[in-house]
């Protein structure tokens, strides 16, 4: 049957009016669409893999914090994934830790400086630039650099800096040190400023998965894990003693790590309660 002009506008008329849209049908089948990309993560592979999936994940959460954000400033959390990666306004990266997060100006960032504050774990990769400081603070003490590689764990009363590629000024109220590849510096609140070697960069183990000792004492060897992961390791009757650790230990498994670490000294290792991040060594150590 050949319709003409008339018998066509007639039906698009009683198309429009009989026309109900289904909203809900419809949300359903756009979350369905949307479902599979919010749940990308960074995956637990090393650094540059997981650019990609990080990438997406940084979309979504960037456009959260424009949406939420009611103080002004840009924030980047790590809520989920082991690591996540972000790529900032003037070209550097920075990797969070779980649970870590950082804000800046907008309007500020990559105009007069590139200032940032830190709350938790981050390694940051920085774009060169000697007319703008990039400048990593916890509030009270600043990270100052121009472009180099290193990592920050920071919080409200401590900031830790270790430097794997060129070199950084840590700077407070009262000093200001420079910290050079291969080095690293502690601030404490109400303590002086710590500054030492860091030849292997254990403090980066939470992101290459590499810890690296040679005849270290097993009090020194607990504190890393302690700043890396959060792990915190007692010793049942008081610490028996401080045997010395060697070895280059690679896992994406810390806890298995550290079983490792207890039997080179003859110890036993076991949980406490139901935390997954709280330890007990127990035995009579081999010196």
């Amino acid at each position: 049957m050949k319709l003409d002009q008339h018998d066509i506008d007639r039906l698009v008329t009683n198309y429009r009016e009989d026309y109900t849209p289904d909203v809900e049908r419809g949300l359903i089948q756009l979350h369905a669409r949307l479902t599979p990309v919010r749940q990308l993560s960074a995956p637990r592979k090393k650094r540059y893999p997981y650019l990609l999936g990080a990438a997406a994940a940084v979309l979504l959460i960037v456009a959260a914090v424009f949406l939420f954000s009611g103080d002004g400033r840009t924030y980047l959390s790590n809520d989920d994934a082991p690591i996540a990666m972000f790529l900032l306004p003037d070209g550097s990266q920075v990797s969070l830790q779980q649970g870590s997060r950082i804000s800046y100006d907008p309007d500020r960032f990559n105009e007069q400086d590139r200032a940032l504050n830190l709350e938790g774990q981050g390694y940051f990769e920085v774009t060169h630039d000697l007319a703008r400081p990039f400048l990593v603070s916890n509030g009270s003490s600043v990270v100052r650099v121009t472009g180099t590689a290193f990592n920050v764990r920071a919080d409200a009363d401590l900031l830790e800096v270790e430097v794997s590629e060129g070199s950084v000024l840590v700077k407070t109220d009262q000093e200001t040190l420079p910290v050079g590849a291969m080095e690293f510096a502690t601030v404490a609140t109400g303590q002086p400023m710590v500054h030492d070697r860091a030849p292997h960069l254990n403090h980066h183990a939470w992101r290459t998965g590499v810890l690296k000792f040679d005849h270290t004492p097993i009090s020194e060897v607990l504190t890393y894990f302690t700043d890396n992961w959060g792990i915190v390791c007692d010793w049942e009757h008081g610490q028996a003693c401080d045997y010395p650790v060697s070895g280059n230990f690679n896992s994406t498994d810390a806890t298995a790590v550290l079983h490792d670490i207890a039997k080179l000294g003859g110890l036993t290792l076991r949980s406490i309660g139901d935390d997954a991040k709280h330890f007990q060594l127990s035995g009579r150590c081999k010196q």
